[in-house]
C-alpha cells in the first residue's frame, strides 16, 4: 500500500487578527503588507516570527481585496454597468 500525500487543511482565520485588520484603511494594509515582504525577503527572523508574520500577511492581503472589491462595486454602482475582470473604467464609453 503506498502512502497518499498528506493533504493540508486551511487553518480558520484568527478572528482577533480579522478584527484588528479590518479597522485599517487600504493604504495601512498595503504599508504593513510591504515591511513584512521585506523582513521576510532578508531571511532574518526565527521561523516562529515568520509564521506570524506569514498570517498577518495572509490578513493584509484579504483586507486589501475586500476594499478593492467594494471599490469596484461602487465603480459599478456609480457607472451603471459591470466591469470585465482586467478592464478599466474608461474602457469604451465614458459613463459620464
Amino acid at each position: 500500500m503506498s502512502k497518499q500525500p498528506r493533504k493540508s487543511t486551511p487553518k480558520p482565520a484568527d478572528p482577533a487578527l480579522d478584527a484588528e485588520v479590518a479597522a485599517l484603511s487600504y493604504e495601512e494594509a498595503i504599508e504593513e503588507l510591504e515591511t513584512i515582504i521585506e523582513r521576510m525577503e532578508k531571511g532574518e527572523t526565527a521561523l516562529e516570527d515568520s509564521l506570524r508574520e506569514y498570517a498577518r500577511g495572509d490578513a493584509l492581503v484579504r483586507r486589501c481585496r475586500q476594499v478593492l472589491d467594494q471599490a469596484e462595486q461602487r465603480i459599478e454602482t456609480i457607472s451603471g454597468q459591470k466591469l470585465d475582470a482586467g478592464a478599466s473604467p474608461d474602457d469604451g464609453e465614458a459613463p459620464f
